[in-house]
C-alpha cells in the first residue's frame, strides 16, 4: 500500500513543543488514497508519529474539521508521581495530544485505529533492550507498559503502538535476572519475552535456554503474546487438557481461533514437543488470526534439509524465513 512521511525539520531551533496541522482536507485525501500510514517525523522535539488508516478515519469521524497533533516535550519528570517517576527516571517524556475548534476539543481515542511512536533513545550502561517499554501514565499517575512496544538496537529507538494519546515516556522494567543465559546467543530475547510475561523461567534462577518446548507452552506464550484474557476460554475441547492446568485457557483460545488444532481423538497432546516446522506453522495461523500480513523482507532459501520438511508446512517455513 501507500505510506506518505512528512519530515518536519526544525532548522537548528531548539524547540520542546511543536504543533503540525492535520487539515480536513488532507485527511480526507489520506483517506481516499488509502495511505496505510501517514507518519510524521519531528526534529524538535525529537519523536515520530505514524496514524494508520484506521486511524486518520476516526480523527475524520470525530473532527469533521481541521485537526491539530501536538507533541512536547517535557524536561523532566518531577511532576510524576513516585511510581512512575521510578520508571521514567531522566528518559524522554512527551505530551501528545489532538485537539480541534481551537484546542476546544480533544480526540479520546483512535478507535479501531492506531498510531505507532518512535522515540530515539540511546541504551544506557546497566540496561537491557528487552527492559525498555513505551509507557503511558494514566489518570491516576501509574505507569502502563505497553507490552507491545520494543527497543530498535539498530536504529536506536523505542517503538510502540497506542490507540490514544496521552503522557508517554521511555520507561524501565529490568527484566529478570537468570543465571544461565550470560553469554547465550539469545540473551536479549529471552530476557525480552520473559519482562513482558510471554514465557517465565523454570525455578531457582534458571530459563534453560537450550530446554525444549512442548505444544502447550508454545500456544501459552503466543495467548499472552495476543494479551487474551484467560477468564474468556473455558477448556473442555481436549480430554488431556485438565481445567486447573495454567495452560488450559490458552489451549482452548489456540483451538478456537484456529492457531493450533489438535491431534484427533479428542487430543491436544499438551507435552508433545514442538518442532521448528510445526512452530512456523503455529506462527502463520497466529498472524491470520490476528489479522497481520507477515512481510516479506528476504529472498527465499532453499535448506540443505528441505526434503525433510513435510508438505504441510513447507509454505509456513518459508514464509517465516522470508
Amino acid at each position: 500500500g501507500i505510506a506518505v512521511r512528512v519530515n518536519v525539520a526544525a532548522n537548528s531551533q531548539n524547540v520542546n513543543s511543536l504543533t503540525v496541522n492535520l487539515p480536513k482536507v488532507t485527511q480526507e485525501r489520506i483517506i481516499d488514497n488509502k495511505v496505510q500510514t501517514f507518519a510524521l517525523a519531528l526534529e524538535r522535539p525529537d519523536i515520530t508519529l505514524s496514524l494508520s488508516l484506521a486511524s486518520v478515519q476516526e480523527i475524520n469521524r470525530q473532527a469533521n474539521a481541521d485537526v491539530q497533533l501536538t507533541a512536547t516535550r517535557l524536561t523532566e519528570s518531577t511532576s510524576l508521581s513516585g511510581e512512575a517517576r521510578a520508571v521514567v527516571g531522566g528518559r524522554p517524556l512527551f505530551q501528545l495530544t489532538a485537539t480541534y475548534k481551537g484546542g476546544a476539543r480533544t480526540i479520546t481515542d483512535f478507535g479501531n485505529g492506531s498510531v505507532t511512536i518512535e522515540i530515539p533513545y540511546k541504551l544506557q550502561p546497566g540496561e537491557s533492550a528487552g527492559g525498555l517499554y513505551l509507557v503511558y501514565i494514566d489518570g491516576l499517575g501509574k505507569p502502563q507498559f505497553l507490552t507491545n512496544s520494543s527497543y530498535d538496537r539498530e536504529a536506536e529507538v523505542l517503538r510502540g503502538s497506542t490507540t490514544h494519546f496521552s503522557l508517554y515516556a521511555v520507561g524501565y522494567k529490568a527484566p529478570d535476572a537468570f543465571s544461565d543465559i550470560a553469554n547465550h546467543w539469545a540473551k536479549e530475547d529471552i530476557e525480552f519475552v520473559a519482562a513482558r510475561g510471554l514465557m517465565a523461567g523454570v525455578g531457582n534462577g534458571k530459563f534453560n535456554p537450550d530446554g525444549t518446548m512442548t505444544r502447550a507452552m508454545f500456544v501459552t506464550a503466543l495467548g499472552r503474546l495476543a494479551g487474551i484474557d484467560p477468564a474468556g476460554y473455558k477448556s473442555g475441547t481436549f480430554t488431556d487438557v485438565k481445567a486447573d492446568a495454567y495452560y488450559a485457557p490458552y489451549v482452548e483460545w489456540a483451538q478456537k481461533t484456529g492457531v493450533v488444532k489438535g491431534i484427533g481423538g479428542g487430543l491436544f497432546a499438551t507435552d508433545r514437543n514442538v518442532t521448528r516446522q510445526e512452530m512456523a506453522v503455529i506462527m502463520a495461523n497466529y498472524a491470520k488470526a490476528m489479522g497481520y500480513k507477515v512481510p516479506v523482507n528476504r529472498e527465499a532459501l532453499v535448506f540443505s534439509d528441505h526434503a525433510g520438511i513435510a508438505s504441510w508446512a513447507a509454505d509456513a517455513v518459508q514464509a517465516m524465513q522470508q
